[in-house]
């Protein structure tokens, strides 16, 4: 389908926005070139003078001759001249279209002046006013062009050796046609004429722009069809039995490898794990498991807790693969029999990932798993985390404490970690010295001081804790209590003036006490020692985009036994899967949680040795919530699915 001759995927607009474009006030040269900093009042003042002597010259040719300023900032001037032009066109186009109001404008405008040379549409992007989609389709209102849905246009993907992913995504431009020596793209900013040229010039075709779409569906399109290792090359690779041996990494950095997008040039064993490794941070999957079989090796990813499947490939294939791997996380390769850890750092669309290596050794071959963290994401605060807010309130009394001990149960994935991290961030720490005992660290904090435990050479948690107590620490953070000794020192150090945060593994919080005792702590000192617990789990969260009501989630909640009373006014809602979660129905996660805060009944149930039961009891009639009782009122919110809740009755 032709783009000259467009049917559903193409909007054609018309050209409603005339008297809003000839409305707006044209700003004079010597306005922008004052207001960019470019020249003074003084300077401008004295050009205009000699102007009005020297008739025919412009004021840009007189300023330019006194030596106010270059031809280049005479350049400049000029096209931020014409982008507050269009800017003010694109505005009045908005209000009139009703999508922003005449003060959501104003102030739009107003931060456009704080913050020299941004565009408009960036600015109401970053407010919130306007998604990508509507600032498309204001903008080929503008230009009198059409905007083009990338999602529907059927684009038959072509190679062309000067257009690579890189210069498509840095240009913001998709091509879609290849006629001879005419290229046919879509744009993201029409107004910028640089493009344009650049892709004439790297491409040495002529370039025709055929429509506008969204600076998103571009970047997206440009992932789909060109960025990554493409279907067919993908099964050729897979399909051939030639071994192949990597010996030498190629691409190694000193922060780590960057993942080549040009995918035609390497190796095909690179090139799958590339791939592999470029899926995972597209579907933002926290783990990659490489898992060998009798026949087939199967690629799966962990997104939002549950494994999906990727790819698969021969058993023949395996070895290059793992060994691959390993030398990227200096691994060796020479070693198939024991478990080896390792790690490094990757770039992908300028973005910087952690990779931690686990490899394992099976009865069908090596087995890997990958886990990835994004290192230029920053840390969430606590309220981000998905604590209500009465419970929000009560840890941060604990965390204001200076001494005692708060916990964070939970299994190995429940988040207890990012859970501490976000406390860290509280600002009641920030005169304070904190050392953590981490195995592994996981984000580097800024003015904290973190200890990497490296068991292999007797520095475990126990020692650690003991060492540390020398450094004068106001808060001590031990990634985890596994024995009996890090617990007696754990507690002692809470009761000598540290506030002490740290985890278990336990199946609620009333058990995190009864666990403590048969780790040989005294009744006493825990009850005198322990602030708090949490136990948490994470829970998907319903995909917004598809979120739809739940007519069966009664009936499923009262077949497991979950306690509900019927009532109209209750509702359920369930995601039915869209693009944007691919076909999930989930997107991102919550957490679902108890916290049972210490109080004198507790502490003396825990003096006398009460039972788990005796002491959720308690906790229950203190006010305390349980983890099923939490994760109702988030279904009921429709935040979370009922699908969601019923793993955790088991629990109980």
């Amino acid at each position: 389908m032709d783009i000259e001759n467009p049917q559903h995927n193409v909007i054609l607009l018309s050209d409603v926005a005339d008297g809003s474009a000839q409305s707006a006030r044209r700003k004079k040269l010597g306005e922008t070139l004052i207001e960019q900093g470019i020249v003074s009042k003084q300077e401008l003042s004295l050009g205009l003078k000699t102007q009005q002597k020297l008739h025919k010259k412009r004021i840009g040719e007189i300023l330019v001759e006194s030596g106010s300023l270059g031809y280049q900032d005479i350049k400049t001037a000029l096209h931020l001249k014409n982008s507050l032009l269009a800017d003010a066109k694109l505005g009045a186009i908005l209000v009139e279209s009703g999508l922003i109001t005449d003060e959501e404008l104003q102030s739009a405008l107003a931060k456009q002046k704080a913050l020299r040379g941004r565009r408009l549409g960036e600015i109401l992007l970053e407010m919130g006013l306007l998604d990508s989609e509507m600032l498309a389709v204001a903008l080929a209102l503008q230009f009198h062009t059409t905007y083009v849905d990338l999602e529907k246009y059927p684009v038959k993907v072509f190679e062309h050796r000067a257009l690579s992913p890189e210069l498509l995504r840095h240009l913001k431009v998709f091509p879609i046609k290849l006629r001879k020596n005419e290229l046919t793209v879509v744009v993201a900013d029409p107004n910028s004429l640089n493009a344009e040229a650049d892709l004439r010039f790297h491409a040495g075709l002529r370039i025709k722009v055929a429509g506008v779409s969204s600076e998103k569906a571009i970047l997206e399109a440009i992932d789909r069809d060109y960025g990554t290792l493409s279907k067919k090359n993908l099964t050729r690779i897979l399909s051939e039995n030639t071994k192949v041996e990597v010996e030498k990494l190629e691409d190694q950095a000193e922060d780590g490898h960057f993942i080549n997008e040009e995918v035609r040039i390497e190796q095909p064993i690179i090139e799958i794990v590339n791939h592999i490794l470029k899926e995972a941070v597209a579907k933002t999957a926290s783990d990659v498991h490489i898992i060998p079989e009798d026949r087939v090796v199967k690629v799966k990813y962990r997104i939002d807790g549950i494994l999906y499947e990727g790819l698969s490939f021969q058993r023949n294939r395996l070895l290059a693969i793992i060994n691959r791997m390993k030398i990227m996380a200096d691994m060796d390769i020479a070693e198939r029999r024991r478990p080896q850890d390792g790690s490094t750092k990757i770039k992908v669309h300028g973005k910087t990932v952690e990779l931690r290596f686990s490899c394992l050794p099976t009865i069908w071959g090596q087995s890997m798993v990958i886990r990835l963290f994004d290192s230029d994401s920053s840390l969430m605060q606590i309220e981000q985390m998905g604590f209500f807010e009465d419970t929000i309130k009560s840890l941060r009394k604990c965390l204001s404490k200076s001494h005692g001990m708060l916990l964070f149960t939970g299994p190995t994935g429940s988040g207890k970690s990012t859970t501490i991290y976000s406390c860290l961030k509280e600002r009641v720490f920030s005169n304070k010295n904190i050392i953590t005992l981490e195995n592994p660290v996981e984000q580097k904090l800024p003015g904290v001081c973190q200890v990497q435990i490296q068991e292999i050479i007797g520095l475990d948690f126990a020692r650690g804790l003991r060492q540390i107590l020398r450094h004068d620490p106001d808060v001590i953070v031990v990634g985890e209590i596994r024995d009996s000794e890090t617990a007696q020192i754990g507690v002692r150090s809470a009761l000598t003036g540290h506030l002490v945060i740290s985890t278990l593994h336990t199946n609620s919080a009333a058990e995190t006490f009864v666990r403590l005792q048969d780790m040989g702590v005294d009744n006493y000192l825990i009850s005198s020692s322990v602030l708090g617990v949490v136990s948490q789990r994470l829970a998907r969260k319903i995909c917004p985009n598809c979120k739809e009501l739940d007519p069966e989630a009664g009936q499923k909640l009262k077949s497991y036994g979950f306690p509900i009373k019927s009532s109209n006014d209750i509702h359920f809602y369930r995601g039915k899967g869209c693009k944007e979660c691919n076909d999930i129905g989930y997107k991102g996660r919550t957490l679902i949680y108890e916290f049972i805060p210490t109080d004198e009944r507790i502490k003396r149930g825990i003096v006398e040795g009460a039972s788990a039961s005796t002491l959720r009891r308690f906790a229950s009639q203190a006010g305390a919530k349980t983890i099923e009782e939490i994760a109702l009122e988030k279904a009921k919110a429709g935040i979370i699915s009922v699908d969601e809740i019923i793993p955790l009755l088991s629990i109980s």
